[in-house]
């Protein structure tokens, strides 16, 4: 899968102008967002909430479909604060719809990526899969399964994901 990610990301890379009529006038080809997320883990007995903080440089190639080129993200889980603490990053592809209703877009994105546990010092792989509703060109929400698999541990967080752009 990541392979393909690659291929459609180098293929289309600068198949576009900015100046293009396929660009969305008026909107910015990239864009800086500032992405708030909460949830709930997904492997029995798990605790607390999943509270995630994130910056994601996304470039829009064509007026649908956009590669959010880096995503860096901290979560921790309500239940230990202070020893739960992971970074992320990761890159993907996100898929918007034409105009559903006023200003509004469905969206999809799909990412991979690594992260970093601090507690145990312990690196692993990262995916997420999320969809929602781009509510205005600065503003989404939506809700995002986020996998990880550090060590022989594998896991997972269901959530609501909030985008602001910056």
């Amino acid at each position: 899968m990541l392979v393909a990610m690659m291929a459609v990301m180098t293929l289309t890379a600068s198949a576009q102008l900015i100046t293009s009529n396929r660009t969305v006038r008026g909107e910015r080809a990239h864009n800086l967002w500032l992405d708030f997320g909460g949830g709930f883990g997904t492997e029995d007995g798990a605790k607390g909430a999943d509270l995630n903080l994130g910056l994601r440089f996304n470039k829009m190639f064509h007026e649908n479909v956009g590669w959010d080129i880096l995503r860096v993200s901290a979560r921790t889980n309500t239940e230990d604060i202070d020893g739960a603490i992971c970074a992320e990053a990761l890159t993907g592809v996100r898929g918007e719809s034409p105009v559903l209703f006023g200003n509004s877009k469905a969206y999809v994105n799909v990412a991979v990526g690594f992260i970093y546990n601090f507690d145990v010092s312990k690196e692993g792989f990262a995916y997420e899969i999320g969809a929602g509703l781009k509510l205005t060109r600065r503003f989404n929400i939506g809700i995002a399964y986020n996998g990880y698999k550090i060590s022989s541990t594998s896991s997972g967080i269901v959530g609501l994901r909030l985008g602001l752009a910056l």
